[in-house]
């Protein structure tokens, strides 16, 4: 996933590079809201869970948890290649 991350997601996005766990925290450009763009990404069979729920003050709607434990290596490259698309587009 992080270099489907680095091939894929457009300059300005940053993520966590995870020693353990499941999940890496995604940030993409502040303007994007990760909540309207989960509606995109499921129309192109991509899901993520927006980050924002997760924080006790301050929501950050700009960042989301993409999951790197139940899912194929191709199907995360496929994914992260969509989404990328889709981030893109809001630049």
């Amino acid at each position: 996933m992080l270099s489907a991350l680095e091939e894929f997601f457009p300059t300005g996005t940053r993520w966590t590079r995870p020693e353990g766990g499941m999940f890496i925290w995604v940030r993409p450009p502040e303007h994007i809201d990760s909540m309207k763009l989960l509606d995109e990404a499921v129309a192109e069979l991509v899901a993520f869970v927006p980050s924002a729920p997760f924080y006790a003050n301050d929501p950050q709607h700009n960042t989301l948890r993409l999951s790197f434990v139940t899912v194929p290596p191709e199907k995360i490259r496929e994914g992260v290649a969509k989404l990328g698309k889709l981030i893109k587009a809001k630049l």
